[in-house]
């Protein structure tokens, strides 16, 4: 891909695993599976700490995947040694992943109580939906908290960033979709700087609900059977590198390209399996082309648990000819669950670490150049590439 060169200079984390990048990785290193458990939420003595950060009058504004988001992004902020006032904030954009939020449960059940129809049991009475609505519901504290876009938009105000300010409310894919219109901006030169990645909550009520209603989720004490939902925030800093090297930062590795490739109607798990395999293949086909690569050392697989979509995932590797497969493979999401629109970022942060430091946990390769893979609920499918920095590795 021609035009200016971008980086990572940042990364912050939160996920079941750990809040900030470093205990995440230090628990990714450790390698221990999930012990059967369906749902997985960030560990709340550990995030208490990071709250201070933020007034308590506003945090009564967020919901919970807004408040997770604002820790990621202050530690990203934070790791890539970076004030508002080192940029130029009109070319400074937010690109955010979110999943769609779901009205708390129990007001939910209250609101459909009180507007049931006393003529027709079980059909929806409009007026006394509306009248309920109008005494019962704060219309400011339903729309601060169920507005999807709203969170990217809290990201941008807290770190003043008045560029461009998008959010993608495209499931798993949307955390690399996000990353990659951000990096696009700034190859064009449309921005200097953009905090990019992915927020969600699936573990919320009704979220969860949702979720479980697809069949998609793991049953409890059966590791296998499928995903297991969990809440996180996976943000990074992406700047242009001669910017990031003229300030001093060293960069955690390369943005080299990128794809996408659309779904179907059904949700993936329904697709016939040889429709969802050769979506993965030509995403990684076309991510590895826009790249420059032949092939990538690692590639970070979907592998969400669920075994139509492992599957397909495993038959498209087969499929890439030889010389284009990777030389080792990761499945982080049985350490950390999946993270929703935060699992394809987190993943690219822990590829970054792995080029980085040149290894990859339990292998014996020396990676320079990785690939991360998305794989949306309806099959719609993104491919990421990375290449190692330029600096000095830590080991």
């Amino acid at each position: 891909m021609s035009g200016r060169s971008v980086v990572i200079t940042g990364r912050g984390i939160v996920s079941p695993l750990g809040v900030g990048f470093e205990q995440h990785w230090s628990a990714v290193l450790k390698g221990e599976p999930l012990d059967g458990r369906s749902r997985l939420v960030a560990p709340p003595e550990l995030l208490l700490p990071h709250l201070a950060r933020f007034p308590k009058k506003q945090q009564k504004l967020y919901n919970r995947m807004t408040l997770l988001a604002m820790v990621a992004a202050a530690l990203a902020m934070e790791d890539a040694a970076l004030a508002p006032s080192d940029m130029d904030p009109t070319r400074f954009g937010v690109y955010l992943g979110v999943n769609l939020v779901g009205w708390e449960l129990g007001l939910l059940l209250g609101f459909l109580e009180a507007s049931e129809s006393d003529a027709h049991p079980g059909e929806l009475d409009l007026a006394r939906a509306n009248a309920y609505c109008m005494r019962a519901i704060n219309p400011l504290d339903y729309s601060l908290k169920t507005l999807p876009n709203l969170t990217a938009g809290y990201l941008a105000i807290a770190h003043n960033a008045q560029g461009a300010c998008r959010a993608y409310t495209d499931g798993p894919v949307g955390g690399l979709l996000a990353i990659a219109d951000a990096c696009q901006a700034i190859r064009e030169g449309d921005l200097d700087v953009a905090l990019a990645g992915g927020a969600d909550a699936q573990t919320e009520d009704l979220v969860y609900a949702s979720a479980l209603g697809t069949g998609l989720v793991a049953r409890e004490g059966e590791a296998g059977t499928g995903m297991v939902p969990a809440e996180g925030s996976a943000l990074m800093v992406l700047e242009a590198e001669e910017r990031a090297r003229a300030r001093g930062a060293a960069p955690r590795c390369r943005v080299l390209g990128w794809s996408s490739v659309v779904g179907g109607s059904r949700l993936a798990a329904e697709t016939e399996g040889d429709v969802l395999a050769g979506r993965i293949e030509r995403a990684m086909r076309e991510g590895l082309a826009t790249a420059g690569l032949a092939r990538a050392d690692l590639l970070a697989l979907h592998a969400d648990g669920t075994p139509a979509l492992e599957a397909a995932e495993r038959a498209a590797l087969a499929a890439l000819p030889a010389g284009s497969r990777p030389l080792a493979t990761t499945a982080w999401k049985r350490f950390h669950g999946h993270l929703g629109a935060a699992s394809p970022p987190a993943e690219a942060l822990a590829a970054s670490a792995c080029l980085e430091r040149g290894m990859v946990p339990g292998a014996s390769v020396e990676p320079a150049t990785a690939l991360v893979n998305a794989v949306g609920f309806f099959g719609e499918v993104a491919c990421l590439a990375l290449g190692a920095g330029g600096g000095a590795r830590a080991r």
